[in-house]
């Protein structure tokens, strides 16, 4: 493949790039940095990223940040966006789905569930309810959507995952004598949405729980009744966000537990293992048990 191929897809792509050097060049797939392989094509993510001792002119093609310095690299694109620049590139060229039955076996569809175009649904799977999944979604293996719930276009719900039973959420009486509330709410999951594995979400007590599109959630996370995820937000494994949480357009969860009823900003960020018990601002940094700011994110 030449060089030059990459470049068109990337202008297709709309990522911005400047390349340095000979388009015409042919590359032989691709590789990472730590284990190169000769002519192929690489991403150095930054400066600190390059091996001791490591000769940088063996490399025949490199995907580069802003911050590296590539001169004894003959072939460069530089990119500011240069991971998803290099990975876009690498699932373009080599990324073969392997192909799958639409539907896999040992696995109940109820007569209510619509089902879009390119709809995959593996293996052990319960569709159960009120339930619609547009085009090109993918529902993995030993996943259970029950009651109403609605899946957007291209989504990825990974194995293991429970999305649409009702939350944990119960009135007393005089004597402490625990009542379940029942649940009339749904889940509503836009487009482009990831919903990793063992992820439970439950279904709203009487709006929906909303994850808007793009939003990323990772493996391990629970997502309590009415929890609502602005678009392109993302909370990696594992999180707790519990009931009416509301998390803000861009804002990043790593590996947080959120208080019920707390708000996170658009683009805040909460550290790794913090524990919010108040609103965080938006593009506020927090960190901590509990929760405490530290710089804005710039």
């Amino acid at each position: 493949m030449r060089i030059s191929e990459i470049l068109s897809f990337l202008r297709e792509s709309n990522i911005p790039f400047e390349f340095f050097g000979d388009h015409e060049v042919e590359v032989e797939g691709f590789s990472s940095l730590a284990h190169y392989k000769n002519n192929s094509f690489t991403w150095i993510k930054a400066q600190k990223n390059i091996p001791n001792g490591f000769n940088l002119s063996e490399i025949k093609l490199a995907f580069v940040s802003e911050e590296v310095r590539a001169e004894d690299i003959d072939n460069i694109i530089r990119t500011p966006e240069s991971k998803r620049a290099f990975f876009f590139t690498v699932e373009h060229f080599y990324g073969q789905e392997e192909r799958r039955p639409a539907v896999g076996e040992f696995t109940y569809i109820s007569p209510k569930v619509k089902l879009g175009k390119n709809v995959r649904i593996g293996h052990n799977c319960t569709l159960d309810g009120d339930i619609s999944i547009d085009d090109n979604t993918v529902i993995w293996n030993h996943v259970t959507i029950v009651n109403k719930v609605h899946i957007g276009k291209n989504c990825d719900i990974r194995s293991g995952t429970v999305i649409g039973h009702d939350g944990f959420a119960y009135t007393e009486d005089c004597e402490h004598k625990k009542t379940m509330v029942k649940h009339f709410g749904g889940v509503d999951i836009g487009n482009n949405v990831l919903v990793g594995e063992s992820v439970c979400i439950h279904r709203g007590t009487i709006d929906d729980t909303i994850l808007e599109d793009g939003v990323k959630i990772d493996a391990l996370s629970h997502i309590a009744h009415n929890c609502y995820f602005k678009r392109n937000s993302a909370a990696a494994a594992p999180c707790r966000t519990n009931g009416s949480v509301k998390i803000g357009e861009n804002a990043y969860l790593a590996g947080a537990l959120v208080r019920n009823q707390c708000e996170v900003g658009d683009n805040a960020f909460v550290g790794l293992g913090a524990v919010v018990v108040k609103n965080v601002e938006a593009n506020q940094t927090v960190v901590g048990n509990p929760a405490r700011p530290i710089v804005k994110k710039r």
